[in-house]
């Protein structure tokens, strides 16, 4: 038998969104302006994230759009592709990691670490009873957060989510915690409601780009309440939505919401600068890009076929461009083997040898001489840094233009997908430093040095530490 758990995109754009965690500030920070100002006070880092975001998807906003012009690098003859320092933003491309997924993209930009440090390996994980669990609480995570780093050196934290699993996973050591599904009555009473989820049925793009700019009102809600230097996080959804549903820009509906998007971070900027000039900066990066699907690879008749014929229970979980698998012994070789030889699958990866067996040399292919193919399968685990008992022992890897599916019926409303380990347009992301900072050589030292979105972590707590200016 094989269990599978997949929730196809459309059902998620219509799940009503449950109960969340409780939030742990139950009023809003007392501001006091007649004993503090902004420029007396420690900086504030914004961390956003854009769910979905490839780099490559700013190079289609308006002219003069906000974070189009960071995206737009200005010959500095610094040959890095870094933006100007006497611009308002500095910009970069870096790359997310292996899985190029939400749950690991998110646990990476907030810890600094890799899913074999952090525990986060993907969509699912098994639990202690076999089933398969979401990374959707703060024990998931084995490395400390930014919230946590900024909360023990004294700084207020909040994080604002679009996304409901990523505020719960990321939420643990936020004062604030904020998304649709829970919000405190303050910021409900300075923001207003979230848009009414009935109102995606008839616009899907427009619900979700409404709930991104509440997302964003909330961030202002807070940051007018009071003067407090903080660490606040924020996810925006939307061109992850309309990525996943109309494909990557340029499709119209999601560089329209990437635009709206440039649009709020605008505002943001503005409400920052209002309310704690010359101490404040706006990290703006992805967790992953997104790719242009047309063809899927429909892997359950596969699967139910190997379960059979070695009599064995399958545990997969489709992720896209990922398909993670718990099978054992002959099942586990036989399904490799099964998808080895399966149209637009590009690589299969299995548990490996036991760890320090990294570099042995093998043809790709499902055949390889006794241990060389464990040998091989463990280096490519240790090239993605997935190395964690939490990681899948069968993983299966689309090639271009493919995604992994339950039904062809899913490519009538899928024109977007992510998840690999190689593809430009997944794993490359933009990564972008606005603010007063951005015009400190400090900052440009920093944005330099940067080649991975768990680079953030190290960027955000140097800039928490500055001197106020």
């Amino acid at each position: 038998m094989r269990r599978l758990r997949a929730l196809p995109l459309f059902l998620v754009a219509l799940i009503v969104l449950g109960q969340a965690a409780p939030v742990l500030a139950s009023g809003a920070p007392a501001a006091d302006p007649a004993h503090a100002s902004p420029a007396q006070l420690g900086p504030t880092v914004v961390v956003v994230v854009l769910d979905g975001c490839p780099a490559g998807s700013l190079d289609f906003l308006p002219d003069g759009a906000f974070l189009g012009a960071a995206g737009r690098d200005c010959d500095c003859g610094d040959g890095q592709g870094i933006g100007c320092a006497d611009s308002s933003c500095l910009s970069t491309v870096v790359r997310t990691v292996f899985p190029s997924s939400t749950a690991a993209g998110h646990a990476a930009v907030f810890t600094g670490s890799y899913p074999e440090e952090n525990g986060v390996t993907g969509k699912e994980y098994l639990l202690d009873d076999g089933s398969p669990g979401r990374f959707s609480s703060p024990g998931v995570l084995e490395r400390p957060t930014l919230f946590e780093a900024a909360r023990a050196a004294g700084y207020g934290t909040a994080m604002m989510s679009a996304k409901k699993n990523v505020r719960l996973m990321l939420s643990g050591a936020a004062d604030v915690s904020v998304g649709a599904e829970e919000a405190p009555d303050w910021i409900l009473s300075a923001a207003g409601p979230p848009p009414d989820e009935s109102e995606q049925y008839a616009d899907f793009a427009g619900w979700h780009v409404k709930l991104d700019l509440w997302v964003l009102s909330t961030v202002r809600a807070y940051l007018e309440s009071n003067y407090a230097p903080a660490l606040i996080g924020v996810n925006l959804g939307s061109p992850d939505k309309c990525g996943h549903r109309y494909g990557p820009a340029p499709a119209g509906e999601t560089a329209a919401a990437i635009a709206a998007m440039s649009e709020g971070l605008e505002a943001l900027a503005a409400t920052l600068d209002a309310t704690r000039a010359g101490n404040w900066c706006l990290i703006v990066t992805a967790d992953h890009g997104m790719t242009q699907v047309d063809k899927g690879i429909t892997v359950l008749d596969i699967i139910d076929e190997v379960a059979e014929s070695t009599g064995s229970e399958i545990t997969a979980t489709l992720d896209g461009g990922v398909l993670y698998v718990w099978a054992e012994g002959e099942a586990q070789y036989e399904l490799a083997k099964a998808l080895a030889g399966t149209e637009g699958v590009a690589e299969v990866i299995g548990p490996g040898g036991p760890e320090g067996s990294e570099g042995a040399d093998c043809p790709d292919c499902p055949d390889c001489p006794d241990g060389a193919k464990d040998q091989k399968d463990q280096a490519r685990r240790a090239q993605l840094r997935i190395r964690h008992p939490r990681t899948a022992p069968l993983i299966a890897v689309v090639q271009p233009g493919y995604m992994f599916i339950e039904s062809p019926l899913f490519m009538d409303y899928t024109r977007g997908s992510h998840g690999t380990a190689d593809l430009d347009s997944d794993v490359l992301v933009p990564l972008i430093i606005c603010g007063p900072e951005a015009r400190s050589g400090k900052a440009q030292q920093l944005l330099s040095a940067a080649h991975s979105v768990t680079d953030i972590y190290g960027i955000a707590m140097d800039l928490l530490n500055s001197p106020p200016n």
